[in-house]
Order: C-alpha cells, then structure tokens, then sequence
C-alpha cells in the first residue's frame, strides 16, 4: 500500500467525465460477517477491456492511499454490449481504513498517481447499516413515460405491506411521475439514484436534449404524452446493453441493501401478494423463514392481469380495474432474496452462498401480481385466448388503498 501526503485538503467531488474504459456508478463499504468493521470497497460500473486499475483511498486525515483495484465481477458478454457491468473491488487491509466514516471516497485510475489522470472515476463512500428484520425492494430503473397514479398506487400497496426500504435509479423519465419520485424521496421509503444520462457510450446530443452537466432539465421539460413514443434507443430496454445497464442496477442494489433481512427485484407493475393480503414483511419474517432455515432466497410465481382482456372491475386502481389472470405460473417469475446468503441476482435469478439454496414457493400462498399487456414473445401470442381466472382478492384493501392513492394526488397537485 502506497501512501501520497498532501499539504492542503483533498476534496474530490463525483466526477462528471467518461473514460473509454471504465465508468463508476457507486462505490460501496463491504461489512464483515458479524458488522464490526468494513473490509473491503465495492465499486459497481460499466466497463469494456481488461486495464488494470488502481483504488485511491481517500481518508479524513487528508492522505490519499493505493492499493490494487481486483475486478471481482464481470457480467457476461452475450450479446456483445458496449460496455458490460462489472465490479471492482480495493480490500481494506489497515485497520483505520475499515472503521465506519475515516474513508470518504474512492478513485479508480489505470496510473499510478491519480492526479496525473484526466478523467479520474471518483466515488463517494456509502456505508450501509444493519437493518434486521427488515424489507427492501430493488425496483431498478425509473425511465421512460410513467403514470404517475399507477406509481403512487404501486409506492402505497408496498408501504401498507411492511416495504420499509425501496431504491430505485432515475434515468430520463416524465415529469409528473418524477414528481411521485421526490415525494417518496422525502417521506423517507425511497432511495432515488440518478443515473448517467445520458448513459454510457450514448452522444449526448442524440439523447433527447439531455444536458450531462444538467440531469435536472430530465425530469423538468417532459410531459408523460411527450414521452411515450420516444424511442428504445434512449432508455437501451431491450437491447443486450440495455441488459448490462439493468445489471448495473441491481449490482448497485445488492451492495447497497446488504443490511436488509430481505430484498425483492421487481418491477413498478410487479406487487408481491399473499393469499390473505398479509403483511409481506411480517409473512416472510414469521412464516417462510421458519420454514426454510437455509434459504438464500424465495423464487415467486407469476400471476399475469392482462390489459389486453379490458377492464373486469371497477374504480380507478389497476389492481381493481383488472380482476381476471392467468393462473399463476412458473415464468418470469421474481425473486425476495436474503443478502447476506446470497452471492450473486440477476433479474429473474439468484445464486446461493454456500451452505444456502434457493427456495420455490410454487403453491401459490404468495405470488407476484403482474399488470401488464401480453409480452410480444411468442409464448403469448395466444394469449387472448388463455384461460382466465377471476381474482378479486385485491378489493378487501380497495377502501384504504384509494384513500391513499388520493391523499397523495392531492398533495402532489396531480390530476
């Protein structure tokens, strides 16, 4: 470990730049088994090639401390993406470094003096903390046109359920459903990471005037009608990019969450139902976890409401406007993981530490409610001819849902 003194304060901000290589999203501190100490930075981000890079540490007494950067994961490249999702990781071997708050930030560099880069990766530290017995959600990315009454539909269904942590990153998205965004911000329940827009590899001219040094004019000039037919090529959803960019997010989460008892990867038309609408958090704590004590995590059915069927309820909420699905089913189905047993997600997967497995719920007690149109991939080409159910558990909750659902339209100012 090499060690540069500096006369005068170090105070690197996140840096706004782009190498060809590399490019950091969030640099997060690594707990030891029993969280007395912090052994290790984690730094997710985008990369391409094989250069070696160099963690900078930089600490509250002014010094700035090398060590060797190790890339610890590396998505596949199926696909053959730009730039894959990778992670990077600087071991804290002094003693000093592993207690909580003396690292502040962390630079990744190919040189060996940082100040000699021109486009130094700089991140600040976030240190999570233990949060026992507690629920998180990974809801990746916020992009796109949004409605912002099925968002705040969507935000208030998983805080009436026990949710006590969600995160979401905020790429360019319509400005009523930002506005959803910050008002769940403030409350408290959602973490809103910006990421790069545009993204890595994207000319930023190209991307529907988004200005890097601005990320505010994203949200700020975009109605949701003046959004919706922007093209993929922005947001990269659907191509093997696109794919990486998703990994960035849930890499970002899991490093994040890493304090959490459990966390869900789903999506904001994706609600984790219990038959009798319990407490989900209380459910997975008291009832599933008993059951399963090696668990790594819980793999969810999938219960499909397809708009394409018309509306079979009533009122002004999808989970009562549409009563009919498919029955639930092994596809696309979702993960509730627990983090300190898990090694690795991806959106549909998880992998187990060892000593741990993964655990399918397949008798249908708890699955994932899905609202959506039918997937334009060929297993649902009949789809409007599957055999419908109805399910009409969601109206017990209708009353105190739509109370809430209101209550916050009407402090947003949304119509």
């Amino acid at each position: 470990m090499e060690s540069i003194n500096f006369t005068e304060r170090v105070t690197p901000g996140v840096k706004i730049c782009r190498r060809d290589d590399l490019y950091t999203f969030s640099a997060v501190a690594k707990p030891s088994a029993d969280w007395t100490k912090y052994t290790s930075i984690v730094i997710t981000s985008w990369c391409t090639g094989s250069t070696q890079f160099n963690c900078f540490l930089y600490s509250t007494n002014k010094n700035i401390e090398m060590v060797k950067a190790t890339l610890s994961r590396k998505r596949s490249n199926h696909g053959r993406p730009k730039h894959c999702a990778c992670q990077y990781t600087c071991n804290l071997d002094n003693e000093y470094h592993q207690i909580k708050g003396y690292l502040t930030q962390v630079g990744l560099s190919p040189l060996k003096d940082i100040k000699e880069d021109s486009c130094p990766q700089i991140n600040k530290y976030i240190y999570p903390t233990r949060q026992s017995g507690k629920m998180a959600i990974c809801s990746k990315m916020a992009y796109g046109s949004q409605e912002p009454i099925k968002l705040i539909e969507w935000f208030e269904y998983n805080r009436l359920m026990g949710v006590d942590r969600i995160i979401t990153m905020v790429q360019l998205i319509n400005r009523d459903a930002y506005k959803v965004l910050k008002y769940y911000n403030k409350t408290g329940l959602l973490d809103m990471d910006i990421f790069p827009s545009p993204l890595p590899g994207i000319d930023i001219k190209k991307n529907a005037n988004c200005k890097i040094k601005d990320r505010t004019s994203c949200f700020k000039e975009f109605s949701q009608e003046e959004l919706k037919d922007l093209p993929w090529r922005h947001f990269r959803r659907s191509s093997p990019q696109g794919e990486h960019d998703q990994m960035v997010a849930l890499d970002h989460c899991q490093e994040k969450l890493q304090g959490y008892a459990f966390v869900a990867n789903v999506d904001f038309d994706e609600f984790i139902v219990q038959s009798n609408l319990r407490n989900i958090k209380e459910y997975f704590n008291d009832t599933i976890l008993p059951k399963y004590q090696n668990a790594a995590g819980f793999t969810l059915n999938h219960s499909y409401f397809l708009a394409n069927w018309g509306i079979s309820g009533d009122g002004f909420l999808q989970m009562t406007q549409y009563t009919q699905r498919v029955d639930p089913r092994y596809v696309n189905y979702k993960n509730v993981y627990i983090p300190s047993r898990t090694a690795s997600t991806t959106t549909h997967e998880l992998t187990p530490k060892s000593g741990f497995r993964r655990i399918y719920l397949k008798k249908h007690h708890i699955v994932v409610h899905h609202y959506r149109t039918c997937p334009p991939v060929a297993y649902w080409k009949n789809c409007m001819n599957f055999t419908r159910y109805e399910d009409k558990k969601m109206l017990k909750i209708r009353k105190v849902m739509e109370e809430r659902a209101l209550n916050v339209k009407r402090e947003l100012g949304i119509t």
